[in-house]
């Protein structure tokens, strides 16, 4: 065989073991002599395999264990050896290792394709650990920052402490000094009583003399005396009596000087504790927006950090805008000017438009060319010269129309009569801007911004009214359709889900019970446009983004309202037809009633009229004079207006 021939050759020689005797002693002792149990020994040929083998691994400084091409060389000649001396099985164990060694060559194959990913993989993890750290050290910073502010907070807020402290200190000092002066004033009052009581004394010894002149005329008269000197007594007391009553009433009484001092240094010590105060309040106030300020950036930190591991698993890469240049008219310099300043979205806008039909927009103009001034042009256009171009962004124009239909709504409410969208445009811009050269160059902008992003049905909707190839009714009838149905899906949302978010699998009953007359299609199609998510938030179905779009969810419903008008007109048209005949032209009015009983048996004769008056622009107690109406016309009309179905088609 193939074995070194220090093992010597392989021979295939069966060895028996020799017989062992296993004696046992009984309880009655006796012994009992049996044969033990035959030891199988190891054949020669394997003992010299598994010695080569080890010999081999010992040579070859193999490790014990795990995967090593070294052991697996060794293991491969091994089994090579026993293919070889095993003739019998040699071709099923050539095939089985030849089978091991088609899969090992696969799998060394495919780790080598692995290695450049595996490579750019640690990359990735590399630059992203980077990005990571650069992160968390702009959060430190910001960290460190906002703790360095409360810091200076609190300092100065225990600096403002202190001065109260201060301030309070000097109040007590300026009390006691006031409780000073008034002793130093009642111990000079004293003294000026003392003073006053010396002086009358003195007075009465100079006036003596006279008195003992006197006296010797009435020393006799005793009776004189001692009513004079109760007299005296008397006028004592009451003196006595007026004295202690000024002392009550003004015994607390401090100089009017001292007094005024005292006060003014009072009302500014007021004064500086109440902007102490103030500051104080406006301090702890500014600690708690920035508490709040803190916890809001935390919460957006963690939004991004979890947005950036999303946008790392799925976000697609950026469009390479500059294959669009061959495609554009004007070449590499054309394209920079229309992309100057522009988001992607607004990129996608400028390529739908040339893809729909419109003219390749070209570099943008500076300014318009005024229509004129004649009567059929709308008064908000009407001009001579040159506009100035304000290049509104979809955003603005959004924000501009919506402002212009609240205002519009009001100032219609408040009259018998509806103005016409134009008119109240041209009304609404002198009101607001007053400059007849600002008015015609915002309504020149508005209606060139219209008619540029109109593919919005929210934008195109303004546009066609404004133009009149829609009438305004049209938005009164979407808006009250929009705001029921919000409405319902928010008091939904509060029996199914948390406040203002529906999952999107409670959407679809909602909307059937919301539209009984849309079909199950039509549903499902509203539903679709919310198929990327799990739960939707009520209130952003029916908002604008910061671009100026609305949901495909809003839109969804704006194609189908459409959808439904045309199929109602083509109804309407259907039982005019069966009523008065294909080939008239003209009908009354009171055909165009019957025809609505057929189509729409649940519109009362009221909503009916009110319809046709807003259609043709008429009072309802004009409706009657009305005479024959060409079919085409009102055909035309109502296409352009708010009809919607009230109920089931009749039978």
């Amino acid at each position: 065989s193939g074995i070194n021939a220090e093992y010597g050759p392989a021979t295939h020689v069966a060895h028996t073991a020799p017989t062992a005797v296993q004696a046992t002693l009984t309880p009655n002792a006796n012994v009992f002599i049996t044969a033990a149990p035959e030891q199988p020994r190891k054949p020669h040929y394997l003992e010299q395999l598994e010695s080569y083998l080890h010999h081999e691994l010992r040579l070859l400084r193999c490790p014990d264990k795990g995967p090593s091409l070294t052991r697996l060389q060794v293991f491969r000649e091994v089994f090579e050896y026993l293919i070889n001396d095993f003739k019998t099985y040699q071709n099923l164990l050539a095939a089985i290792k030849q089978e091991y060694e088609l899969v090992l060559r696969d799998q060394e194959e495919k780790l080598k394709e692995l290695d450049p990913l595996r490579a750019k993989l640690e990359k990735l993890m590399e630059a992203n650990d980077k990005r990571m750290q650069d992160i968390r050290q702009v959060e430190t910073a910001e960290i460190e920052q906002l703790k360095k502010e409360k810091q200076a907070l609190i300092d100065e807020l225990d600096s403002s402490k202190e001065e109260r402290y201060s301030l309070k200190q000097q109040i007590d000092r300026l009390q006691e000094e006031v409780e000073k002066q008034y002793q130093l004033y009642r111990n000079e009052a004293d003294a000026r009583k003392m003073l006053v009581s010396d002086i009358i004394e003195l007075k009465y010894r100079v006036d003596a003399p006279a008195m003992k002149s006197d006296s010797s005329t009435e020393k006799d008269d005793t009776t004189l005396i001692k009513f004079k000197l109760n007299k005296t007594k008397e006028d004592l007391a009451k003196l006595q009596d007026k004295l202690n009553e000024v002392l009550a009433d003004y015994g607390d009484v401090v100089p009017r000087r001292e007094y005024e001092r005292l006060e003014a240094q009072h009302i500014t010590n007021n004064e500086s504790l109440e902007r102490y105060k103030t500051d104080y309040d406006t301090l702890i106030k500014e600690h708690q927006v920035l508490l709040e300020q803190h916890k809001i950036m935390a919460s957006e930190r963690d939004e991004f950090s979890h947005e950036l591991g999303l946008m790392k698993r799925s976000a697609t890469p950026r469009p390479e805008w500059d294959q669009v240049i061959p495609y554009i008219d004007g070449g590499e310099a054309a394209w920079k000017e229309l992309s100057a300043g522009k988001s992607s979205n607004q990129l996608v806008g400028v390529l739908v438009g040339s893809l729909v039909g419109k003219d390749n927009p070209g570099p943008v103009e500076e300014f318009f060319e005024g229509e004129g001034t004649e009567p059929p042009i709308p008064k908000y256009l009407r001009w001579t010269g040159k506009v100035r171009n304000r290049n509104l962004s979809k955003a603005d124009t959004a924000q501009i129309i919506q402002d212009i239909w609240n205002q519009k709504i009001v100032s219609d409410t408040e009259k018998e009569h509806g103005t016409d969208l134009a008119d109240f445009l041209h009304s609404y811009l002198q009101q607001k801007y007053q400059e007849d050269i600002l008015v015609v160059e915002w309504g020149y902008n508005i209606h060139h911004a219209c008619g540029q992003y109109r593919a919005e049905p929210h934008i195109g909707l303004f546009y066609e009214t404004l133009t009149g190839d829609a009438d305004d009714s049209v938005y009164s009838v979407l808006c009250t359709q929009h705001e029921a149905l919000l409405s319902h899906l928010y008091k939904a949302s509060l029996k199914y889900d948390s406040e203002g978010t529906l999952l999107v699998k409670h959407l679809s009953s909602l909307l059937q019970t919301f539209y009984p007359l849309k079909d199950s299609t039509q549903i499902e199609e509203l539903v679709g446009t919310l198929a990327d998510t799990e739960k939707v938030n009520v209130k952003s179905l029916f908002g604008a983004d910061r671009e100026g779009g609305i949901s495909n969810f809003l839109k969804k419903l704006y194609s189908q309202f459409y959808d439904e008008r045309g199929l109602f007109v083509k109804e309407l048209q259907d039982a005019l037809d069966s009523i008065v005949g294909t080939d008239k032209k003209e009908f009354p009015i009171q055909d165009l009633c019957k025809a609505f009983e057929i189509t729409d048996p649940e519109k009362s004769s009221k909503d009916v009229n009110k319809l046709l008056a807003k259609v043709f622009n008429l009072n309802l107690d004009q409706l009657s004079s009305v005479g024959p109406v060409d079919k085409e016309l009102l055909l035309q009309r109502l296409k352009s207006s708010g009809l919607a179905r009230s109920g089931p088609k009749g039978i």
